[in-house]
């Protein structure tokens, strides 16, 4: 290479780096102030905070575990209308699952449905059901944490109470009885392979 072209290539290269660095934005300010006595001058740093949405939702065993609730009823009470408490929940208190919502988009909804294709919970055997009526629902904090009430068809809501701006945070227990109403034949319903399964689902805006 002679001493013409690395002269020339020195040249590109400099006006390269040049136009470069007036083309990309100074990310920081500096000022300048003279002259005699006290001097004074400022800089400025602007801040942004990107805070992403989400959102959690649990009921019951917070593993990833279904937890499985049964409720047993006693012989001498079938069908006359004693609520029957059951056993499985993840609170401690036999029917009771920890229920906590967090979000940060807006009024979430919670939503209830189930794989019963409308029939309620199917005997193991028989043509016959036992609907999600007959299965009650009550929150530790109603005013805060309502619960959704279990229906055969689905889609009943509840909307938890927003703390402040787009942020919910609650926590509570919904404890489950079985209503015990009417005289059903003997055996087991439900179970998740036969219309047992409820699925809650908290949704956001």
């Amino acid at each position: 290479m002679n001493t013409k072209t690395k002269i020339l290539k020195t040249a590109l290269a400099l006006s390269l780096g040049t136009a470069l660095a007036g083309a990309i934005p100074a990310h920081a300010e500096r000022t300048t102030t003279t002259g005699g006595g006290a001097l004074s001058t400022t800089a400025h740093v602007d801040f942004s905070i990107v805070i992403p949405r989400f959102l959690t939702f649990r009921v019951g065993t917070a593993s990833g575990t279904i937890d499985l609730i049964t409720f047993t009823v006693p012989a001498a009470n079938v069908g006359d209308s004693t609520p029957i408490a059951g056993t499985g929940g993840d609170a401690g208190a036999g029917t009771a699952e920890n229920v906590s919502v967090l979000g940060n988009g807006g009024q979430v909804t919670i939503t209830e449905s189930n794989n019963s294709a409308g029939a309620g919970l199917a005997h193991a055997t028989l043509a016959e059901n036992i609907p999600y009526t007959e299965i009650t629902t009550t929150s530790s904090d109603t005013a805060n944490l309502q619960r959704p009430v279990l229906s055969n068809a689905g889609g009943n809501t509840s909307l938890p109470v927003l703390n402040s701006g787009n942020v919910t945070n609650r926590s509570a227990t919904w404890t489950y009885a079985y209503a015990n109403t009417a005289v059903h034949s003997a055996g087991t319903y439900g179970t998740s392979a036969k219309g047992g399964r409820v699925t809650y689902t908290a949704s956001m805006p």
